[in-house]
């Protein structure tokens, strides 16, 4: 009679591992992600495609992503770093310019992160991004206009960057 109860008790304990084993297995932890704190919708007007990296997106650090012609793309982070994250769009010159100078453009904004809240720390003007018709450089050919929805210094906005041809004098 003990081996039959002993037998009984054995097999309930290896039924009762089984079942706890196959329901673990595969299943990763549920783990959350931050919230987003800041965001950057860019829009595409120019005639060739660009490159935007953000050193730190959702989740990711260094992202690329490309923004064909014509499109619109959201760029986001959720850190919560005060030195925050950098986007920064390698603005391709209009075809439209034979031997263009410079051979691509710099857009760049910078935030960070305190007080619970994102903030933008450097915007474009204070980056110096170029060829703006604020900034540029004896020889420069083409410019780019990068026009925000709010002011620049929002943590959550939208810019169009158009391209075309320089229209200033060379100084």
């Amino acid at each position: 009679m003990k081996k039959i109860v002993l037998i009984v008790v054995v097999a309930v304990a290896l039924l009762l591992v089984f079942v706890g084993y196959n329901n673990n297995v595969g299943s990763d932890p549920v783990v959350g992600s931050d919230p987003v704190t800041l965001g950057l919708q860019v829009t595409n007007k120019g005639d060739q495609a660009f490159n935007c990296n953000q050193t730190f997106a959702v989740d990711k650090k260094d992202v690329t992503t490309t923004v064909a012609v014509g499109e619109t793309v959201n760029l986001q982070s959720n850190t919560h770093d005060p030195s925050g994250t950098v986007f920064t769009c390698y603005i391709t010159p209009p075809t439209s310019v034979d031997q263009p100078d410079p051979g691509n453009g710099n857009f760049a904004m910078t935030y960070g992160y305190w007080s619970n809240s994102a903030h933008v720390t450097c915007d474009n003007d204070c980056n110096k991004g170029y060829p703006t018709e604020s900034v540029h450089y004896t020889g420069n050919n083409w410019k780019y206009t990068a026009d925000f929805a709010k002011a620049q210094s929002e943590p959550f906005n939208s810019v169009v960057i158009t391209t075309g041809p320089k229209d200033w004098a060379d100084e």
